[in-house]
């Protein structure tokens, strides 16, 4: 049998040609796909397509062709996607079939694969598309928010405007110098805040600052207001403080700003006190306001989130804002006697508590000694949390122990306090069996260490 005409334009190894009467017993083959010598099963047998198509071929008429494009058929185990033509052509006095199978089964898992691939790609991009639309909202609400906050602070404050009319040449020397001094704290405050709105968000400080500090400016910014008068009164373990003084600062500016705008008659008492259960300052400001005035004030507040809690507490308005305190007691720093032999502490040993002090060595030593009497405690106290299983105890004092490393610039144990802060959270007893002691203990020695040479 000739196959030539079936194949002059095609490559032979990707077309085989199978001949077959009406009854499917097998006849020729030009046995380029498979060899099919020895071959004595009908092909309705061997290949469950031609046997779903039987009738069709039966009733083809003389030279007509039948074409199916991308069959899967195990008729060639190899080769499972192919493109067939069936013609119906005489034979002599027979008509047979020429079953003309051309292999396209890599062109096809290519095009398949190309279709895949364009579709993933069509999803990640329908995706991405949704998810910068989503971030467009949110930048619109960011920035609304954003605006409204920057507008809050940068609108004149009460108080403010006194406080410069006050600084001018006519005062004594110590005087000018003294509200010079709080002038540039809150434009510091101020500006670092206004700052921060640019970017559309608050950012959290781990900065250490004196709460005598706070007062202080708060006092010299209201200098001037014949209407109110304020009386300060602090109940504080330390005047050392660590947390966020610039959400602190702007946010009791602003409360009494909007006091003070009230025009109330008499004084204004802020009383800051610190709570050690909750871990936070609460600053109690209690004035002849009415309470509509003072449910007033606190919704304005509500409407920015993020920033500081203003609540209503028995007709006074309560400010309270998160704290870390790192200092067990003022006494602690009174009773201890400075060795004149004790090494000096420096920027080269402490650059981290230089740069956040503003260069106030007397505020670093304070906190470099109030770390190390406080450190060994908590770290006792893990020890004691883990041994009663008190998992989330242990997390809370892992994660404030965690600056004090960072403080003293003892970084080596920073990534080992995050991994134990997470045991505790994850309750992964393994890991804090394995590696809670040895931390301890390496951490308390170095501790003892610094103690020895700065205290």
């Amino acid at each position: 049998m000739n196959f030539n005409q079936y194949k002059k334009d095609l490559l032979k190894e990707t077309m085989q040609v199978v001949v077959f009467n009406s009854n499917g017993e097998y006849l020729d083959s030009c046995h380029s796909l498979e060899d099919l010598n020895g071959f004595k099963e009908t092909v309705f047998e061997r290949s469950h397509f031609l046997k779903g198509v039987k009738s069709e071929l039966i009733e083809l008429k003389a030279n007509g062709i039948l074409n199916y494009y991308c069959v899967s058929d195990s008729f060639f185990n190899a080769r499972m996607i192919c493109d067939y033509r069936i013609e119906k052509v005489k034979n002599g006095d027979e008509e047979v079939f020429n079953w003309v199978i051309i292999d396209q089964t890599q062109l096809y898992k290519e095009v398949i694969e190309k279709g895949l691939i364009e579709g993933e790609i069509q999803n990640e991009y329908e995706s991405i598309k949704q998810h910068v639309n989503e971030l467009e909202q949110e930048l619109k609400v960011n920035q609304m928010i954003s605006s409204k906050i920057y507008n809050e602070i940068k609108v004149p404050i009460s108080g403010l405007k006194y406080l410069c009319k006050s600084v001018t040449d006519q005062l004594e020397f110590d005087l000018k110098k003294r509200y010079q001094q709080s002038s540039g704290i809150i434009t510091g405050f101020l500006e670092y805040a206004i700052g921060q709105m640019v970017l559309t968000e608050l950012k959290e400080t781990n900065t250490p600052f004196k709460i005598d500090q706070i007062i202080s400016a708060v006092q010299d910014t209201f200098l001037g207001e014949a209407d109110a008068h304020l009386i300060f009164e602090k109940e504080f373990e330390s005047s050392i403080i660590i947390g966020n003084k610039h959400k602190m600062y702007t946010g009791l500016v602003r409360l009494l700003s909007n006091i003070i705008d009230s025009k109330p008659d008499g004084s204004i008492k802020i009383i800051f006190t610190y709570d050690a259960t909750t871990r936070v300052i609460r600053v109690v400001v209690k004035s002849n306001l009415l309470p509509d005035a003072l449910e007033r004030i606190t919704n304005k507040f509500l409407e920015i989130s993020g920033s500081y809690e203003v609540l209503i507490e028995k007709g006074t308005l309560v400010m309270v804002c998160p704290i870390e305190e790192i200092k067990l007691s003022e006494s602690l720093i009174q009773k201890k006697k400075f060795d004149d032999k004790a090494k000096l502490i420096s920027r080269a040993e402490f650059p981290y508590l230089y740069q956040i002090t503003n260069q106030d060595e007397k505020m670093v030593r304070d906190i470099v000694e109030g770390v190390l009497d406080v450190v060994p405690f908590e770290l006792e106290k893990m020890m004691l949390q883990y041994q009663a299983r008190d998992f989330d105890s242990l997390a809370r004092t892992s994660h404030k122990v965690k600056p004090n490393f960072e403080n003293l610039e003892q970084k080596q144990f920073i990534n080992r306090i995050f991994e134990i802060e997470e045991a505790a959270l994850a309750k992964n007893d393994a890991y804090l069996e394995s590696n809670l002691s040895d931390f301890i203990r390496e951490a308390g020695e170095k501790i003892e260490e610094l103690k020895r040479i700065y205290t």
